[in-house]
């Protein structure tokens, strides 16, 4: 392989009669360097200027005037919408003078005002500047490059020359970890690289994906692996025309092309004809191609055209490309049978914690930690590798030299980022890193270049889409539902919002892998990937904005679930999809200092409750915990404890204790709720009732029934007065009635109560309301206390069905279905399906509510009064002698429940020896 110094040329189409003219008059046309150019004045009106053949400063003036031509603006005009005098504008277009370097975006605002916005021209047009700037005055008239030097095909005299190479670095796989979860990608390139290729089969390979995901250590791996094996390779820098150019330029001069043959032919066809003549087997990589339709397609053509730096490779080649672009508006809906797709995402946990431990080095935690790392990074490898050398940094770092929270280990890593202090982390660069190289290496970095190069295509909408996203959660985004152009239309980063701009971008967003569009889901999905949306979160532009993005993300959240009624099963599927986006506006303003105060900060608080409610009502008990307690949190500072969306909160809060078994806590906090209630809203608004409502029946389940008695029917008369006989809330207080009534053993009284609520309920509510539900169940279970067995098993396998359907089979109202139903059956002797249900029942409520919770002690009870029927004491004694335990330590010696424990284990003992025991008995 050999090294070239080679600048930017444009090398002349053979069949393109206007760029080859015989002979041009002044004014019309010139050669540089042995490459015919256009200029104003030629036939057909001027030609588009082309950046890439300026050497000279009089050259980039005469394109500067063609774009100015093109553009159809007046010195004059062009002059006001850069901002600057038309006597200094005039000095650019006549090549007297470049762009000052004060401002420094002057060269920019020109650029912009004729036009050119797409990141690659503007970046060509830069190219161009420096190279005249790097040049010392103008050549002399009719000096050249000698003849047979690759300067005299590739540059005007005087013009800088860019070094290239086209050998693959693989010395840059010797300071990287080992490729990990890839293996099946490096063998498929692999093979078809060194292998025959059959007729049909793709000779273009396209790795895409997120910045970061190591497409380049693939396409590098895989040409250190064939070139092992007799493969020539060759690699080329395609992240800009430029490169492109001079690199193909090196290699068609490797493969011995000519001086006349590249002056005179096409730069693209030459290098063709001569790949078509390589002896055996070989592969050319096209690295960091991220504008494919900038940098590997001619003008006026698409990449997959076939005609430009892009062909179908003979059967001895194969073309491998890397890029963030994997979109269908440059590859197409249908790629040519030629190229092939190859999306790259992160890798899988295993993997990625073997790339963290080999880095960080033992010491930093267990691989259970370095799985739990590489799951919230995302399986990214450059974000795993900025961890693992960052961490392997930090623990060289002396205890007394170190900052007091810096991350040593894992879990301490994963720990900064999931409470936003990752920002340092993800902008962290290994040590020793060049000053010229930092800015480029972060993982941060990596993906604003990709929304630059979105900017540039037009799509300018895809930034501000990103930071909106960013404010919701982590789960995947039902767009369809959520997103709407007329809401976005009303906020300041959206206000010039074109038609199907909000699709275009997102497509744009997708296709350079910043977000998954799913749109074989149901509903179809987005996600956007943990890490983006991390860096994007701690960005100062965003932080700076977040007001601007977070109204209208709460906006979208608000009408989205407008009509969703959190406690209603038939909106559970809708909330199931957004309570996690709900309870994000919150979690951002907690985080973010004073930014969202008064209105914004009391509109998420409360969609962060409904949201938190849904969870609580499909009996999401644990996460419903969590969410509320993240929302206190987020309130605490900006809104006083007595402030009823706080106390509704707290109210909320501990009901949930309540379900999860915590009667104590949940006594606890009603009593305080209750209390400021009645001091902040009077005794008798609905949302003290409410609390004392709850306090009524924790302390029922606690066996404190006279004060609980007094609670309730002290509820029931204000709602009565105050709602109505038939309001909902009434209604709830009728039943808490029934269940005092059924509770302290008044059986009649408490089923002539039921059947009244379950009336009222139905007609109210309907058949099928949750609460409708739960009245007949406790109807079904009065009629078991009853001895009306065969009519209470028809019921309990009746509503076992209708509240698998409606609530889900793993609800907790479903399963207390169940357990009733258990009860019953072993009452009737029914005792192998007893025992069946049971087990089943007791795995499921261990799962979800634990092993303590007083809803899977009541089955465990259950089962062991079942086993002791079946005759298997020993089994029966253990785990009824374990619930005794259990019970007199969480609920007390007091308790109904402990109580009915010590009963039974009496019974138990009574019964007298096992047989095993009897047997011990008398052998010894």
């Amino acid at each position: 392989m050999k090294s070239y110094e080679c600048a930017d040329f444009a090398p002349v189409d053979p069949h393109d009669t206007h760029a080859r003219p015989p002979a041009a008059p002044p004014g019309h046309g010139a050669r540089v360097a042995g490459f015919a150019v256009t200029v104003p004045g030629a036939r057909g009106g001027p030609p588009p200027p082309d950046p890439r053949r300026i050497a000279t400063r009089r050259e980039f003036g005469r394109e500067l005037t063609l774009l100015r031509l093109g553009a159809r603006l007046s010195v004059r005009s062009l002059a006001k919408a850069a901002g600057m005098p038309a006597s200094t504008l005039n000095g650019y277009l006549s090549g007297t003078n470049l762009p000052g370097l004060a401002p420094e975006d002057q060269l920019r605002r020109i650029l912009r005002a004729a036009g050119v916005t797409r990141a690659g021209e503007v970046q060509a047009w830069e190219e161009a500047y420096w190279r005249v700037k790097g040049t010392v005055g103008e050549p002399p008239a009719g000096q050249a490059p000698r003849p047979g030097e690759p300067g005299a095909v590739l540059s005007a005299a005087g013009a800088a020359r860019l070094t290239v190479s086209t050998r693959p670095p693989v010395g840059r796989l010797d300071h990287e970890p080992a490729l990990r979860g890839r293996d099946a990608l490096v063998h498929r390139l692999g093979a078809a690289a060194a292998g025959p290729r059959l007729p049909g089969e793709p000779g273009v390979h396209v790795l895409h994906g997120l910045g970061g995901c190591g497409k380049s250590t693939v396409a590098l791996s895989v040409a250190r692996q064939v070139g092992g094996q007799g493969v020539r390779t060759w690699w080329v820098a395609a992240d800009s025309p430029s490169a492109v150019t001079a690199g193909m330029l090196a290699l068609a001069l490797e493969l011995g092309a000519s001086a006349d043959e590249l002056r005179l032919g096409s730069l693209p066809d030459v290098l063709a004809g001569r790949l078509r003549g390589v002896d055996g087997r070989w592969l050319l990589v096209l690295d960091n191609a991220d504008d494919p339709p900038d940098s590997l397609a001619l003008p006026g053509q698409r990449v997959t055209d076939g005609a430009g730096w892009l062909t179908a490779p003979p059967q001895s080649g194969t073309v491998v490309v890397t890029t963030r672009d994997g979109t269908p508006a440059t590859w197409g809906a249908q790629p040519p049978a030629w190229l092939s797709l190859h999306r790259m995402g992160g890798l899988d946990q295993e993997q990625g914690a073997l790339v963290l431990r080999e880095l960080a080095g033992p010491g930093a935690g267990s691989g259970e930690e370095a799985e739990s790392l590489s799951a919230r990074l995302g399986g990214l490898p450059l974000a795993l590798a900025s961890a693992g050398r960052y961490l392997a940094e930090a623990r060289e770092i002396p205890a007394g030299l170190a900052a007091a929270d810096l991350p040593r280990g894992f879990a301490a890593y994963q720990e900064a980022l999931d409470r936003e202090a990752g920002g340092e982390l993800l902008t962290a660069v290994p040590p020793g890193t060049p000053a010229t190289r930092r800015r480029h290496v972060t993982v941060a970095r990596t993906w604003e270049l990709s929304l630059d190069l979105l900017d540039g295509r037009g799509l300018a909408l895809a930034r501000p889409l990103l930071r909106l996203l960013a404010c919701l959660g982590p789960s995947p985004v039902p767009y369809g539902l959520l997103l709407r152009a007329d809401l976005l239309a009303g906020s300041p980063p959206f206000s010039r919002l074109p038609a199907g701009g909000a699709w275009d971008a997102l497509r744009g967003l997708d296709g350079l892998g910043l977000i998954t569009l799913s749109r074989d889901a149901d509903p179809p999905v987005l996600t956007l990937h943990t890490l983006v949306r991390d860096t994007t979160r701690q960005s100062a532009a965003f932080r700076a904005q977040l007001d601007d993005y977070l109204a209208p993300a709460m906006a979208l959240l608000r009408a989205a679930t407008a009509t969703a009624d959190p406690k209603a099963p038939a909106d559970w599927d809708l909330w199931g999809l957004l309570a996690d986006h709900c309870a994000a506006p919150l979690d951002l303003l907690g985080k973010h200092g004073a930014a969202g105060a008064g209105e914004g900060f009391a509109e998420a608080l409360g969609l962060a409750r409904r949201a938190a409610g849904f969870l609580r009502a499909a009996g999401h008990l644990a996460r419903a915990e969590e969410a509320y307690l993240r929302a206190l949190e987020a309130a605490r500072d900006r809104t006083a404890g007595d402030d009823p969306l706080v106390l509704g909160l707290r109210h909320d809060l501990a009901r949930v204790r309540y379900d999860r078994g915590r009667p104590a806590d949940a006594e606890r906090d009603f009593r305080q709720v209750l209390a400021e209630r009645r001091r902040r809203l009077g005794p008798e608004h609905p949302d003290t009732l409410v609390s004392q409502h709850y306090l009524a029946r924790t302390l029922r389940e606690s066996g404190r029934l006279d004060e609980a008695g007094e609670l309730f029917a002290a509820t029931l008369l204000a709602r009565v007065r105050l709602l109505g006989e038939l309001h909902p809330d009434t209604l709830t207080s009728r039943n808490g009635v029934a269940d005092q009534l059924r509770v302290a053993g008044d059986l009649p009284a408490a089923r002539a109560a039921y059947e009244q609520v379950l009336a009222l309920r139905g007609k109210v509510l309907g058949d099928l309301h949750p609460a409708t539900l739960v009245t007949r169940h406790h109807l079904a279970d009065l009629l078991h206390a009853m001895d009306e067995l065969p009519r209470a098993e028809a019921e309990l396998r009746h509503l076992a069905r209708v509240n698998d359907e409606v609530r889900g089979e793993r609800h907790p109202r479903t399963l207390a279905v169940r357990h009733s139903l258990v009860a019953v059956l072993h009452d009737l002797g029914t005792l192998d399906e007893a025992e069946k249900l049971a087990r089943a029942l007791l795995a499921a409520r261990r799962e979800l509510l634990g092993a303590t919770h007083p809803a899977t002690l009541l089955t465990r009870h259950r089962l062991g009064l079942v086993l002791l029927d079946r005759g298997a004491v020993d089994e029966a004694r253990e785990e009824l002698t374990a619930v005794l335990d259990d019970r007199l330590r969480l609920l007390g010696p007091a308790h109904p429940d402990t109580v009915l424990s010590q009963d039974t284990a009496e019974a138990v003992r009574r019964r007298g020896p096992t047989d095993d025991e009897e047997q011990g008995s008398a052998h010894g």
